[in-house]
């Protein structure tokens, strides 16, 4: 609601600017030179201080602008740092799922197994069932006993009917005891199956979540950049404004001397021309300054190694979109030292390491949002910075060209790119771009 009150008003204020502008170039335009009077100036310089005063009401609502922004971006920071939880339950998980599918694996060749057992057990227990009902059952053991010969035959004969007893036992019990495997491993077996299922519902569940949050990151960045781009339009209308009146007060106060001194008109008239020459040479030194200054580069680095032996971290894209050194920062909309150079890129794009070293730092910040440093042997330092996420752990040894991470635009950021600093031995700054 605040941002939509604010929107208006910037609406309603750029109206007032363009009549105001309109009405400025009318006057203008309308006044001939010799009807200039003191009052015609003193009118103009009441106007520009009206402007003035319109120009510092404006500001105060920017300032409350750039305080929706920032709680824009604290916003985007939180959900963030959710997202990489979501991205680490996800993993996890990932590999809960292929655990169960290893569990699940297993327990089908115990089934198999333990099935393959109970048939064996089964088939020989019928066997045995079929020969007691073909020579009548416990009855036969009472005729082996009585055809006993001598007592010595006869306890030879018990202690045979006894081992058949107990073959016959065994095989009972081994037959219940292979029936309670197969029961049993079914029962871990639909368990695990359960567990799997439910783990899988639960990631899909979270990978939606995941999706949602990463729509609510887009939408933030989009409303900044719709209000950045409203401040931009509005501080630009009211210059202009600004300028034009200024431009009418030095017309009319020309004019106006022009009245009263008429024998300096020679004189006035060359004062004129040198300050028009001294303008126009002034814009172009200006022009072709900001032009240096904005000048950017449309290649930078290859897959080979550079100066230092440095390879270009991100092989997908060289289009600098921000060169290393001072510039106005996109977001606060001040002059900042930019540490490094942005490298646009597509979303997910791999980033590699520009050199082999050990990371020294691979974790989240509301600046860098996620962002990985690199200490090398020569005692340089890179930093890769806004991924979308990481692909390597503090203390890990990597090697040029390995992949470290992949383009975002977490932190401080509202397009996907990549922010890669080099930090020489000495522990300076160095613009990254004279290594390639």
């Amino acid at each position: 609601m605040h941002n939509a009150n604010q929107r208006k008003w910037l609406t309603r204020l750029r109206q007032g600017l363009t009549l105001s502008l309109m009405l400025c170039v009318m006057a203008a335009t309308a006044l001939p030179a010799y009807a200039v009077s003191q009052q015609d100036i003193n009118n103009l310089k009441s106007k520009g201080t009206e402007l003035q005063s319109q120009k510092n009401d404006l500001q105060k609502q920017l300032d409350g602008l750039d305080q929706s922004q920032q709680q824009a971006m604290n916003q985007k920071t939180l959900l963030e740092q959710k997202i990489n939880v979501l991205t680490e339950e996800i993993q996890v998980s990932q590999s809960m799922i292929d655990q169960y599918t290893q569990d699940i694996a297993q327990k089908e060749v115990e089934l198999a197994e333990a099935q393959k057992k109970e048939a064996e057990y089964n088939d020989l227990f019928q066997k045995r069932v079929r020969y007691m009902e073909e020579s009548g059952g416990t009855l036969s053991y009472w005729s082996v006993l009585f055809q006993a010969t001598s007592f010595s035959d006869l306890l030879d004969r018990m202690n045979m009917v006894s081992d058949v007893m107990a073959y016959d036992n065994k095989i009972m019990d081994e037959l219940a005891d292979a029936r309670q495997k197969v029961a049993d491993t079914k029962a871990g077996l639909e368990e695990s199956k359960a567990a799997q299922e439910a783990t899988q519902a639960n990631l899909e569940s979270q990978q939606a979540e995941l999706t949602t949050e990463r729509n609510k990151v887009d939408a933030l960045i989009a409303e900044i950049q719709s209000q950045s781009a409203a401040y931009a339009d509005q501080i630009t209308q009211l210059e202009a404004s600004q300028n034009q009146v200024e431009q009418e007060i030095k017309n009319a106060e020309a004019a106006y001397a022009q009245q009263i001194a008429a024998q300096k008109a020679a004189e006035e008239a060359a004062r004129k021309k040198a300050a028009e020459e001294a303008a126009r040479k002034a814009a172009e030194e200006a022009a072709k300054k900001e032009q240096q200054q904005n000048q950017t580069p449309n290649g930078g680095g290859s897959s080979t190694p550079g100066v230092g032996g440095y390879l270009w971290p991100l092989p997908s894209s060289h289009h600098i979109s921000s060169p290393f050194g001072y510039r106005i920062h996109p977001l606060t909309g001040r002059p900042n030292l930019h540490r490094g150079v942005d490298i646009s890129g597509s979303y997910g794009a791999p980033i590699v390491a520009a050199k082999s070293g050990v990371v020294v730092i691979s974790r989240y910040n509301s600046s860098y949002g996620n962002y990985v440093a690199i200490s090398h042997s020569d005692g340089s330092r890179t930093l890769y910075a806004h991924m979308s996420s990481r692909a390597v752990s503090a203390g890990q040894t990597v090697s040029a060209g390995q992949t470290i991470g992949y383009v975002g635009s977490t932190g401080s950021s509202t397009g996907n790119h990549l922010h890669f600093e080099v930090t020489n031995s000495a522990g300076n700054l160095v613009n990254p771009m004279s290594f390639f």
